[in-house]
């Protein structure tokens, strides 16, 4: 199976020239939770403002999202309680690119933007990590990125 979504990974990097969406159709919300405060707001694509990389805890855009809108490299400047590291570095499961401009975001796997990389084109969205890998290796990219930089060459 692994195997599968490796290629289907590669056929999406081609089609998009670097790493682009590997799906057609638009993310789900994932449902509303009740509370003991009444009912939450499902997370959505939606949640992400415009000039914003956002990412989520979840997959379907759930628990997050994480609103990253200049350079950053080191997401262990981020802090969200629900990450294993109470940060946002390697704790991403969902995302979306809704950069202006036309510039992609590229991401890395490493603090300090070394280590794996990927570039992802403005309106890239990715409502699933797992079973991904970064382009060229067979490094999973889900829960791996760590750092983030704007680019115009996606």
């Amino acid at each position: 199976m692994r195997k599968h979504h490796a290629l289907a990974l590669l056929a999406s990097i081609a089609a998009f020239g670097f790493f682009g969406s590997t799906s057609a159709s638009a993310a789900q919300p994932a449902a509303s939770v009740e509370t003991a405060h009444g009912s939450v707001a499902p997370a959505a694509k939606s949640d992400c403002p415009a000039g914003s990389f956002c990412v989520w805890v979840n997959s379907n855009y759930s628990d997050g999202p994480a609103k990253f809108s200049g350079n950053n490299s080191d997401w262990t400047q981020f802090s969200h309680a629900s990450c294993a590291s109470g940060t946002w570095n390697n704790c991403a499961t969902s995302g979306f690119n809704n950069g202006t401009s036309g510039l992609g975001v590229v991401v890395w796997q490493l603090v300090g933007g070394s280590g794996d990389g990927a570039c992802l084109p403005r309106g890239w969205a990715l409502s699933d990590f797992q079973g991904y890998v970064w382009p060229n290796t067979t490094d999973s990219f889900n829960d791996s990125i760590s750092a983030n930089v704007w680019s115009s060459n996606c």
